[in-house]
């Protein structure tokens, strides 16, 4: 608790009105938390922190335009330091490693209970790393074998942030032009990230590759 002393100030970031809705009634029970503002886009998120300067942001990947993870990126650069906590249902083995590399502090699963949700919140503001203690534990006993560099758990690590991003809009059925439009790329970048992607992961054509990203997509999500 923050008793005594002024509320901590949270901005969220979250495309669904319900979903803000739902972080909003979750935060009035804790006297120490203020909402300072919303956003539904990486642009409203930006002039939002810049007018509150908020002492947390929590947000979620998928955003329109630019991405969740691009957010945090452009959040970083703006105010380096600004604690952001990612509140998302993408699975946390696929995405939190580039959230933190990000400069994101924390990773929630959006299936997570309140009570795991105000206690990540409070351990980012503490000046910590949250983690589920599954992932942690996975990211501990990888310390612990000490892989060797280069000898990734999935073929998906060799992939960078926005090759990843292309690879999962391919296989959730996105046309290259509509990729381009959602991550404000240009249909010619889009083709560069859809032939490294292919070299990376050893696909012979685009059809493979797309088939494979589906097969992946209808797994993970």
């Amino acid at each position: 608790m923050n008793t005594g002393s002024p509320p901590f100030r949270i901005a969220l970031v979250d495309d669904h009105p319900v979903m803000l809705d739902g972080y909003r009634n979750m935060l009035a029970g804790a006297p120490d938390f203020q909402v300072c503002g919303t956003a539904a886009n990486a642009a409203e998120a930006l002039t939002l922190v810049e007018n509150t300067a908020p002492d947390l942001v929590i947000t979620d990947l998928t955003l329109p335009g630019r991405s969740g993870l691009d957010l945090i990126k452009d959040l970083v650069a703006l105010r380096p330091g600004l604690r952001i906590l990612v509140i998302s249902m993408h699975d946390e083995a696929l995405w939190a490693e580039r959230c933190l590399k990000g400069g994101a502090r924390g990773y929630v699963m959006k299936e997570s209970d309140s009570a795991t949700m105000i206690g990540a919140i409070r351990q980012v503001l503490g000046g910590r790393i949250y983690l589920s203690p599954q992932l942690a534990a996975r990211v501990i006993s990888a310390f612990a074998s000490a892989r060797p560099r280069g000898s990734e758990n999935s073929p998906l690590e060799k992939l960078s942030d926005r090759e990843f991003e292309v690879f999962r809009l391919f296989g959730q059925g996105r046309t290259a032009k509509e990729i381009a439009a959602r991550l404000n790329l240009s249909p010619k970048t889009v083709a560069v990230h859809r032939d490294h992607i292919k070299e990376k992961m050893g696909y012979q054509t685009s059809a493979e590759m797309i088939r494979e990203a589906v097969r992946w997509v209808q797994v993970h999500g």
